[in-house]
């Protein structure tokens, strides 16, 4: 039988954000400070935008618990840690020079009780870092655990501003990384300029796909790109799609290039091809 427990989602350091069962029901309102049960130990994060209760299905049952709201002891214990990994961090890019490790470290997160510390590193191919992890363990008299992420996932741990003003979206609320393709960018009538079309993970941006749909809908209403068209004795191909003027551009095959209302284009040309 699946448990009731709700749920709660706990945003860590770096922008991690997990779902975590709420057993004993706390009232848990949004920035709460919560210590979590983590592998081997104690974690601590914020309550972020968590889900209304839900009941909890199958899968769900092995998420691990909130262990209770964060106190004084907890929250001092975080701060030092932060003090901590920005030496842990230091100390580690040092002894990857040492040993001429092909890796780039991103960031260094410690358990909140300070029984793991993970190294999150990019990296183009695998990288054999037992020697470094040795040298990490003895230094640190703990578990280590090197991590290796994605560029988007490393954009998302660092954080930055996007070329809209704004936070990037992957650092703020983006928890999973869905496909971006060229096509969405294709069908949003956007040009395939790499400066602008990509992210600062160099990637596709996200928020191609939060307009897609809308866009995909409005375009079934209009000619595809690229089609040949007919108007009285003369013929002209699509070259120009605009969803907020309610237009298309036709250029003809003498070279001249016209603006059509959408309503006036289905009530006199044809499409050929």
């Amino acid at each position: 039988m699946p448990d009731m427990d709700k749920l709660v989602k706990i945003k860590f350091q770096g922008s991690r954000r997990e779902l975590f069962r709420n057993p004993l029901d706390f009232p848990i309102n949004d920035y709460d400070k919560l210590v979590v049960e983590a592998e081997r130990g104690e974690d601590m994060g914020t309550a972020f935008n968590f889900p209304k209760p839900k009941t909890a299905g199958e899968s769900e049952k092995e998420l691990l618990k909130v262990l209770r709201k964060a106190n004084l002891r907890d929250v001092t214990m975080n701060s030092e840690n932060q003090l901590r990994r920005k030496t842990a961090f230091d100390f580690c890019l040092r002894k990857i020079d040492e040993l001429q490790l092909p890796m780039k470290l991103t960031d260094v997160e410690y358990q909140l009780d300070r029984k793991k510390i993970i190294f999150f590193f990019t990296a183009e191919d695998r990288v054999d870092f037992r020697e470094l992890v040795k040298i990490l363990a003895s230094e640190y008299k703990t578990r280590i655990e090197m991590r290796q992420i994605s560029t988007r996932e490393e954009t998302r741990r660092v954080g930055g501003i996007g070329p809209c003003g704004k936070e990037i979206c992957c650092h703020q609320f983006i928890d999973d990384f869905e496909p971006v393709s060229t096509q969405m960018v294709k069908e949003q009538n956007l040009p395939m300029n790499p400066s602008k079309i990509s992210g600062l993970c160099g990637k596709l941006k996200c928020c191609f796909r939060y307009e897609h749909a809308l866009y995909k809908e409005i375009l079934e209403k209009y000619p595809a790109y690229g089609s040949k068209i007919s108007f009285k004795k003369r013929t002209g191909t699509i070259e120009k799609i605009d969803i907020f003027s309610l237009s298309v551009t036709i250029k003809f095959n003498d070279s001249e290039i016209e603006d059509i209302p959408l309503k006036d284009f289905y009530n006199n040309y044809k499409v050929i091809e």
